[in-house]
């Protein structure tokens, strides 16, 4: 999985999925995004896909899996923003919460995206 050379929440992301979150299977680098993501949210970026595409410097198209999965599982409903609840625990980076939103990121728990197989 290709990632851009420096982010805004490495530092973050390295505590959360360990040194070696450069290289991890698809599904788990969704988890990184899903980290990456938040962390945009909370430092004022729009909780729109193409918004924080620009924040990280990557295409939307490398967030969407993440970004749908989030989304699924309610993070960004207006009024019922979870993350902001939570955010006394993110911003002080307790690593339970911060799991938590990557595991709904890379589809380990919550609601799931089915990917479709090609025949």
């Amino acid at each position: 999985m290709s990632f851009p050379n420096k982010i805004p929440c490495e530092a973050l992301i390295g505590k959360i999925h360990g040194d070696g979150w450069r290289h991890l299977p698809e599904q788990d680098f969704n988890g990184v995004w899903g980290v990456a993501i938040i962390r945009s949210i909370l430092d004022g970026v729009s909780p729109n896909l193409r918004s924080i595409a620009f924040h990280l410097g990557t295409s939307s198209e490398k967030l969407r899996y993440a970004f749908t999965s989030l989304s699924l599982n309610g993070i960004f409903l207006h009024g019922h923003r979870r993350i902001y609840n939570d955010r006394k625990e993110l911003d002080a980076k307790d690593q339970l919460a911060w799991s938590y939103y990557a595991g709904l990121a890379s589809g380990a728990t919550g609601n799931v995206i089915q990917k479709s197989s090609s025949a």
